[in-house]
């Protein structure tokens, strides 16, 4: 398995980077090349396969408009981990209409943010939790959200981080865990420093008071 790490140079890519292609997941540049198909005009392609499918070839023209738009560096580590931060960060109500979320879904899955995506299959597992607890149907247009969802954030996760596809998700599970844990624990030494700092102002006070000398007319 590769580190996950591209190395851009300038606007364009070089021969072994691998980046995430829309819609295609992540691919190991091969070759840059002309090549000339049927009647169309001769053109500089990158040319491209699946890191996890070698018999998944692509071929994108180098200078087309919109290809630099297709194509991105994958992320690093750090990034990750940013990411999944942000996605806690994220809230916003369920939308009951399925014409109205599923156009909602759609605009974040082609908006390729990765905190929303990441948030948009929280709350999908959210949904689906209750959806089983209350003995009711996961909606099939909320499934087939949460699978494109799913499925490019695990290939780019489990690619830079070195793990199996399906381990992406317990991993952000135990890393928002951990996480919340640490806020946790965090926010007890504060309140608990807060009680020592007053505790050790009232006892201070009262020191002081019983030293302090009886001014006159005080009995």
């Amino acid at each position: 398995m590769g580190t996950g790490k591209c190395a851009v140079k300038g606007n364009g890519f070089s021969v072994g980077d691998c980046v995430v292609y829309a819609g295609n997941g992540i691919c190991r540049i091969n070759d840059i090349r002309t090549e000339k198909f049927s009647d169309m005009e001769e053109r500089l392609y990158y040319v491209m396969n699946s890191v996890y499918d070698d018999k998944a070839k692509f071929y994108l023209p180098v200078h087309m408009d919109g290809s630099c738009e297709k194509l991105r560096p994958l992320l690093s580590r750090d990034e990750i981990l940013s990411v999944i931060d942000k996605s806690e960060d994220i809230g916003a109500q369920w939308i009951e209409n399925d014409e109205s979320r599923t156009a909602v879904f759609e605009d974040v899955l082609k908006s390729r943010d990765i905190s929303k995506i990441l948030w948009l299959i929280k709350i999908l597992h959210v949904h689906k939790a209750e959806m089983r607890e209350s003995g009711k149907k996961f909606r099939a247009c909320d499934e087939k959200i949460l699978a494109a969802a799913e499925r490019g954030v695990k290939e780019e996760f489990a690619f830079v981080l070195g793990l199996r596809r399906d381990g992406v998700i317990p991993y952000i599970v135990n890393y928002l865990t951990e996480r919340r844990d640490s806020e946790d624990d965090e926010r007890r030494r504060a309140g608990a420093d807060r009680a020592n700092t007053v505790h050790y102002t009232i006892e201070r006070a009262k020191q002081q008071g019983k030293n302090r000398p009886l001014q006159e007319g005080a009995l």
